[in-house]
């Protein structure tokens, strides 16, 4: 039994003997009042006074504990006070997609350990007596929370309560409402990716598990539809990874009995609170499939209820009832992921009408909604298109590689086709001036390119997705293919430097390379000047691009089995996959290049050698 314990106990047993003497002291008076014999009052009176000594005695020697225990606490005090503002920050890397080189501040290991020890000493379950003190567990935390912190400190902290709270901690009802109200205030856009990213994305996991997930999973919900733009992203986000799960992966069989019952939840008779959360699921439903099948699109859908689908959404997205923003925003965020809109890749499988796609530019151009679904709608348009979006019409980097491996001449590149969509350009330049978060005028700038609008406009946040190893490598090169055709001074100051930086060994885009590429797409010399090896590039460009190298057995045009090595434009695709289930006599030469190839039906040795010792591919 620890020494605290023991004083709580003599504490008590103190009082137990005191109220005896006060119980015995009673009964003595009232014998004394009664007893009319000499003797027997002088003797009375003698245990009276002992009474009355004893019950002195032993109100003083609880007054002393009481001293003592109120000592050792305001002592605690001070030392938790010194801890609560000397708190040491240090930086932990963050691990997106294996190769990010972002951080956030965290307190350090051995302050968490020692702070954690003092909260759960004091939190009320282990704190039970009136006498404990005059701090608890709910002290350490508002202190810990208080207002006067630097931002690195707050979002620190809030991290660090978060996770004490997913322990179960036994704190007062104001206090978890602070916690989770500061965590949600401290959200950011290193958030959200997945349920384990950052420290913060595994602490409202915890909580979202424990007997508090309830109340998170509120605070969240209600916070979403509160706030706007960023925030209300960030907050998405987390949302998302914590709370919403549909039980099965959406496909052909189970598409009905799943969406449904999410499309009757957005009409306008149920709370805007259970339209959000129905459309929340409607962008799980369309994303899982995306992320945990390699890229599949949802072009399963039977046509009725895929009409049906967009219907829902685009009656969401006109929503224009105060409050309901957030549900304009989910309805629109449901169907990037419907129309896989934040890909590259053109959306064929459903065919807008004019119409509908008069409701998306009213979402662009109107700022009073979310700046999120303003710049998703735009993303929705540039995907929608009818025509070949400037990404599709050719594989531009691998013509570059061509070009820097002297296999063609700069002049033979492919020129642009510039699309007849005028309306969509003008409202979605209208969006790339406005006031926009970092992340919104990304994807704005990102649809502009698309559709073949190139303005200065675009350079900064092309720039931040090229630069930014958070983004995958088809995003990066999307970036890069329309900063080349922006191709002013900024971006060829850009990619100079970008090739003349020092070679980072954890840089798996290889970003230098990029920058030579593009130097090379808009016809720098300069840059080809420095690089000579015959096919280094185009090797290299194989490469690294392993997850589009196809491997097909066929029968050739003269009957013959042969074994080929495809590589596939990534706008391709999707179009390749279907074509080999459909026609078995297809070019493969029109959705890419033959890297190598050899009759029989499993490579044969000469091929496997071929592969290893040009693209590194072990077959």
């Amino acid at each position: 039994m620890s020494a605290d314990n023991g004083e709580h106990s003599l504490l008590r047993d103190l009082e137990q003997v005191r109220i005896l003497w006060q119980e015995k002291l009673a009964f003595l008076e009232k014998e004394f009042v009664v007893t009319s014999d000499a003797a027997q009052r002088f003797g009375l009176q003698k245990r009276i006074e002992e009474c009355q000594q004893q019950i002195e005695r032993i109100a003083k020697e609880i007054e002393s504990l009481k001293k003592e225990s109120q000592q050792k606490t305001l002592d605690i005090l001070d030392y938790l006070c010194q801890k609560v503002h000397d708190i040491p920050i240090v930086d932990r890397r963050i691990e997106i997609f294996g190769t990010s080189q972002k951080t956030e501040p965290v307190v350090a290991a051995h302050w968490q350990e020692l702070m954690r020890f003092w909260i759960f000493k004091l939190e009320r379950k282990n704190n039970p007596s009136e006498y404990s003190g005059l701090i608890t567990a709910d002290d350490v935390m508002l202190m810990l929370l208080s207002s006067n912190r630097s931002p690195r400190e707050a979002r620190a902290l809030s991290s660090f309560t978060m996770q004490c709270l997913g322990t179960k901690l036994d704190l007062k009802n104001e206090t978890v409402d602070l916690v989770i109200d500061k965590a949600i205030n401290n959200l950011n856009d290193l958030d959200g990716f997945n349920k384990h990213n950052t420290l913060m994305d595994e602490a409202f996991y915890s909580v979202m598990q424990s007997h508090f997930g309830q109340l998170l999973h509120k605070k969240l919900l209600q916070s979403y539809i509160q706030t706007r733009d960023a925030h209300r992203n960030n907050i998405g986000g987390v949302l998302f990874n914590t709370a919403i799960t549909n039980s099965e992966i959406l496909n052909a069989e189970n598409a009905t009995q799943i969406l449904i019952p999410l499309l009757e939840n957005l009409t306008i008779f149920c709370s805007v609170e259970e339209r959000v959360y129905a459309a929340m699921h409607l962008v799980e439903a369309f994303y899982r499939p995306q992320v945990q099948k390699n890229d599949v699109r949802i072009d399963f859908l039977p046509s009725l209820l895929l009409h049906k689908v967009v219907k829902v959404l685009l009656t969401a997205a006109e929503q224009y009832t105060v409050g309901n923003y957030a549900v304009s925003t989910t309805a629109i965020w449901a169907l990037v992921w419907l129309t896989s809109a934040k890909t590259c890749a053109p959306y064929t499988t459903y065919t807008f009408t004019d119409e509908e796609l008069d409701i998306l530019r009213q979402v662009v151009i109107n700022e009073k909604h979310d700046a999120f679904a303003r710049s998703r709608s735009a993303l929705i348009l540039s995907a929608c298109t009818p025509e070949k979006t400037i990404l599709a019409q050719a594989d531009w980097i691998y013509e570059w590689v061509l070009v820097a491996d002297r296999v063609k001449p700069q002049s033979k590149l492919p020129k642009i086709s510039h699309l007849n969509c005028p309306k969509d350009i003008e409202v979605i330049k209208s969006l790339i001036f406005s006031h926009l978060p970092s992340i919104a005028k990304r994807y704005t700038a990102i649809a502009l390119g698309r559709l073949g609008c190139f303005i200065p406009e675009m350079i900064d946040p092309l720039l931040q997705v090229f630069q930014d190893d958070m983004y995958s490598r088809d995003d990066r090169d999307e970036a890069l293919v329309y900063l080349v055709f922006i191709g002013n001074s900024q971006v060829i100051s850009a990619l100079t430097y970008g090739l003349n930086s020092s070679k980072d060994n954890t840089d798996k885009y290889d970003l230098p390379e990029r920058c030579f590429l593009g130097l090379i797409g808009m016809g720098n010399l300069d840059a080809l000047k420095q690089k000579n090896n015959s096919h280094m590039h185009e090797n290299k460009f194989f490469a690294e691009r392993g997850d589009l190298i196809h491997k097909i057995k066929a029968k050739d045009s003269t009957d013959q089995w042969a074994y080929y090595y495809v590589y596939v434009r990534p706008a391709l695709e999707h179009k390749f996959t279907k074509a080999l289930k459909s026609n078995p006599n297809i070019n493969l030469e029109d959705y890419g290049k033959v890297i190598g190839s050899c009759y029989g039906e499993k490579p044969n040795d000469t091929l496997k050698a071929l592969l290893k010792g040009k693209y590194g591919f072990d077959v």
